[in-house]
């Protein structure tokens, strides 16, 4: 997967997302707007690794808030509510264990 052409497509269709299904791991890019809230989420079954492609990305949990930039990541654990939210626009790769 070429994450550079997909976000260039993304941008290209004015499309936010596309989730491609890879090796049983579902690979999420997020175009994320500058402002804005995230919803609140949470994964019953499955970590959530978070890759920052660019721009900045905050991570908000109910009693912490991450702020990741361009290449830095983190791993959202099981069952914790979080959202994200952007302060200048990002794109993000997510990562969560595929649908069975």
């Amino acid at each position: 997967m070429d994450f550079a052409t997909a976000f260039a497509g993304l941008a290209e269709r004015g499309e936010r997302e596309t989730t491609a299904p890879l090796g049983g791991v579902d690979v999420r890019l997020v175009r994320v707007p500058a402002g804005g809230e995230g919803r609140w989420d949470s994964h019953p079954d499955t970590t959530e690794t978070v890759v920052v492609w660019s721009g900045e990305f905050k991570v908000e949990f109910r009693d912490r808030t991450l702020l990741l930039a361009k290449g830095q990541c983190c791993v959202v654990p099981v069952g914790a509510e979080h959202r994200g939210t952007s302060p200048t626009g990002a794109e993000v790769v997510l990562f969560t264990r595929g649908k069975a």
